[in-house]
């Protein structure tokens, strides 16, 4: 239900349509904007691919031995290499780098020349072998200084022993030598520089691409593509997370990556064919969280039945109302874990009032509830161990709860909570700021309408410079987090008052997402409606106070409404319920048929919910519950 987080109203009245959202993964298709305004569309389409299909480039495989059109054995390294190594060592050099540049392949190699007396000297030689040569490697073997291990003497034949051993050292001595051979690593860095400076410039510190995906969320699309170079997850950085379920493009960085390899790898046998990254080029820094300024979204609504005339103009009055108004800024279901019985934000309530006991049996619980009376069992008679066994080792945040109990003692339900990642036990509280903040916005809506009035507190940013008059109340607060970053950061608002309401519109409103570091005047709106939202919620701002020591729950402001941008639509006709109306693009394939539709486009600003929008639009619930529900009846 989405009044459980605090969802409850529409901005506009308007007539319900019943349809179909995300059937089909084209119906839902979102395109990163950066913050220069630029959208992520890959340049060239032809790449994107279907399931089961994997285009050839052949031109790509005559192209390989391309990066070795400009190797060669320059005069000065071949006269230096004479002087080292001699004349024979330096022709092997010379076949070695002919037969690269006819075979474009890493061809096996290996020499040992001679250890020069110095340091100074050993170090030159690899230097020479290393900017000349870049595909081998060198190593120094300094055999003589490797102690012989000699046991004591004790009568003749141990003498006689010795003296072998010593022998045999003195033949090893005249072994010291520098072992020069090829190495694959260095090969494949060499292949991936030359290929890549050519098309997209000197190689820097990271790799920018566009990331496109189907049917996989941002982080398993970039644990799958570290995995496959070989890097830790931890180098792979985007800008926001996008759905699993629709076609999805966006800006991505790897660190420590060349252009090549990134290409080469999705040749591959075993490369996720729902997974393309494009549109390459070097960059001196990566992406960092929340440096985007929204999306763009195509999407499909497949209709239950034909669209009557008045049904028609009813549609365009809701799409009319969206346009000018905009919807309610609603968190959407998904940041409750929608398809949990037990929500995020309840376990948050719990960490805010202290109940560490609820809290810890609610996050156990939320991945059990198939075995509720079981688990409810087991945790009142604290038998950890056997709740242990049962658990889904999987389940790494309920396994760490548990093993810390069974370590620490257990009845120290704290002390689990804190042995969580501070990332997981912080998305708790964060969904319960934005339950509160859910149910604020459904009260101010209701009790006081789509209007701006006396009380609202407004954004100062969105105003004209010079607007704000000495003496308004100008309310501040401190972001730190960087998950409240990616939320609209507002740097200063401004109460309304009968002096200033005709300076604002009802878009400007804000609302807290309450923390302890925000200040929100007494006389306002919102301090009436937390107060009444606490009482209900049995809490104070003494335990936000009290939980902000333990945890970072400081606060932000975010905008009441949304007014999305570039709002097109149109109705079609298509054939086949199951068929794809429109490509991976977003462009109509097909506008004949017995069923009806609409392609609606439109942009709307970082960390706003489209599913919100599409709510407001239809005016029908956004849970899953209710689209199983349609989907029978479409079926």
């Amino acid at each position: 239900m989405e009044s459980a987080v605090g969802i409850e109203s529409f901005l506009q009245d308007g007539q319900p349509f019943k349809c179909i959202f995300k059937h089909r993964f084209t119906d839902f298709i979102v395109q990163e904007i950066d913050l220069k305004n630029q959208l992520a569309i890959i340049s060239d389409k032809t790449k994107w691919h279907n399931f089961d299909q994997k285009q050839d480039h052949p031109q790509q495989q005559k192209n390989k031995t391309l990066p070795f059109e400009n190797l060669f054995l320059s005069e000065e390294f071949l006269q230096q290499s004479t002087q080292l190594f001699g004349l024979e060592v330096t022709e092997q050099f010379k076949q070695l780098v002919e037969k690269v540049k006819t075979t474009g392949k890493c061809v096996q190699f290996e020499t040992k020349v001679a250890l020069p007396e110095s340091k100074e000297d050993r170090i030159k030689v690899h230097q020479l072998i290393r900017q000349n040569i870049p595909f081998l490697e060198s190593f120094t073997k300094n055999i003589h200084n490797q102690k012989p291990k000699v046991e004591k003497k004790q009568d003749k034949a141990d003498e006689k022993l010795q003296e072998q051993t010593l022998q045999k050292v003195q033949e090893q001595t005249l072994q010291d030598h520098i072992l020069i051979k090829t190495s694959n690593i260095n090969f494949k860095k060499y292949v991936a520089s030359q290929t890549t400076s050519k098309a997209y410039g000197e190689s820097k510190k990271f790799v920018k691409f566009i990331l496109m995906k189907r049917n996989i969320d941002s982080i398993n699309a970039g644990m799958f593509i570290s995995k496959q170079l070989g890097l830790s997850n931890k180098h792979f950085a985007i800008a926001g997370t996008k759905d699993k379920r629709g076609v999805t493009t966006q800006w991505a960085t790897l660190q420590g990556m060349e252009i090549a390899q990134l290409i080469e790898i999705q040749e591959r046998k075993f490369w996720n064919q729902n997974i393309l990254m494009s549109d390459y080029s070097y960059q001196d820094q990566g992406i960092r969280l929340g440096e985007l300024q929204g999306n763009k979204f195509i999407i499909t609504l497949r209709f239950l039945n034909e669209l009557t005339q008045s049904q028609q103009w009813e549609l365009a009055k809701n799409i009319e109302n969206l346009k000018l108004h905009g919807f309610v800024n609603y968190f959407g279901l998904q940041r409750f874990g929608s398809k949990n019985k037990i929500k995020t934000h309840q376990i948050g309530k719990e960490i805010i009032r202290k109940n560490w006991k609820e809290c810890i049996r609610l996050i156990i619980l939320s991945s059990q509830q198939e075995d509720e009376e079981r688990v409810n069992q087991l945790f009142e008679l604290d038998d950890f161990v056997t709740l242990s066994s049962i658990i889904n080792p999987r389940l790494r945040i309920e396994k760490q709860l548990i093993d810390s109990l069974l370590q620490n003692g257990v009845h120290n339900y704290f002390t689990a909570l804190q042995s969580l990642p501070r990332n997981a036990r912080e998305l708790y509280l964060h969904a319960y700021q934005s339950y509160i903040w859910n149910k604020m916005a459904s009260m101010r809506l209701n009790q006081y309408g789509n209007k701006i009035v006396v009380g609202d507190i407004v954004s100062a940013n969105v105003m004209d410079e010079g607007v704000a008059e000495e003496g308004e109340e100008i309310i501040q607060q401190i972001v730190e987090d960087e998950e409240q970053q990616k939320n609209q950061t507002i740097s200063a608002c401004i109460l309304v008052t009968e002096q200033n309401i005709s300076q604002f519109t009802f878009d400007q409103i804000v609302l807290p997402i309450y923390g302890h570091k925000i200040t929100i005047p007494e006389e306002s709106i919102v301090s009436t409606l937390l107060q009444q939202i606490f009482q209900m919620e049995q809490i104070t701002k003494q335990d936000f106070e009290d939980a902000s020591n333990k945890f970072f729950i400081d606060g932000n402001f975010r905008y009441f409404v949304q007014i999305p941008s570039e709002v097109e639509h149109q109705l079609f006709k298509y054939q086949n319920k199951d068929q794809d109306v429109v490509d991976s693009f977003g462009e109509l394939l097909i506008d004949q048929g017995d069923y009806q539709g609409l392609l609606i486009k439109f942009k709307l600003k970082k960390s706003s919910y489209a599913t919100m929008l599409i709510r407001e639009l239809t005016k029908c619930p956004s849970t899953l519950e209710f689209q199983q529900e349609i989907s029978g009846e479409f079926n």
